[in-house]
């Protein structure tokens, strides 16, 4: 990892001493140089970049952590192992799939923030949402581009079915009738015309209210 600053160094006639700092970015460093220049420093600039090991964010370290179990949940701890993952486990041992969570949970970052808050909110993030991601990923191979992971997850039928239910709340909550009960559409109807991932189902509610005019109770 890089990180680029800037070292500004002060220096007076009359002060004996010479300052030294570091700025993280332009604005940073133009503060510094006007407070040492209105004391009569001379100011000397110069851009320096510094070789950092990796670190990992909080969200990293808690995503690796999340993969991490759910691997150990479907080759270890489960009635039917996962037959792909427990070969790769088995071929590449546990300590080089352990680091390679790190890698599979960045990713999954990468996915989990293209979903919307709908999809979000249909099931707990460490034993659900992240499971859900990683089920996408082939162990071995390339990580999916993450708008192609995305829709993948969105069209599931398990994520239709709780855009449904989502949809027939927020519809039933005003209006006391559902999409299917009362609104008269199938559920092949609703997914052709009313299933819209990018579009919150509370929102798809009311614009299926606003086409037919209904009355809220």
């Amino acid at each position: 990892m890089r990180l680029d600053l800037i070292y500004i160094e002060g220096e007076h006639d009359e002060v004996p001493g010479i300052v030294r700092e570091l700025a993280l970015d332009e604005k940073d460093a133009k503060r510094r140089t006007e407070h040492l220049l209105n004391t009569g420093s001379h100011v000397y600039r110069q851009e320096m970049s510094v070789e950092l090991k990796d670190a990992f964010s909080y969200l990293e370290v808690e995503a690796a952590q999340c993969v991490w179990e759910h691997i150990c949940e479907i080759t270890v701890c489960a009635e039917e192992p996962d037959p792909i993952w427990r070969e790769y486990r088995e071929a590449h041992g546990s300590v080089q799939l352990r680091h390679e969570s790190i890698a599979i949970g960045q990713w999954a970052l990468k996915v989990y923030d293209l979903l919307p808050e709908w999809y979000r909110e249909t099931g707990a993030y460490d034993w659900e949402i992240i499971p859900a991601i990683v089920s996408v990923f082939t162990p071995g191979e390339d990580f999916p581009e993450p708008e192609a992971a995305t829709r993948i997850l969105l069209n599931a039928e398990d994520a239709k079915q709780h855009y449904l239910r989502d949809a027939n709340f927020h519809l039933k909550n005003k209006y006391s009738i559902d999409f299917l009960e009362g609104g008269g559409l199938s559920e092949e109807e609703f997914f052709t015309h009313w299933f819209d991932p990018d579009v919150d189902p509370e929102e798809q509610a009311k614009r299926f209210a606003e086409k037919y005019d209904l009355e809220e109770t």
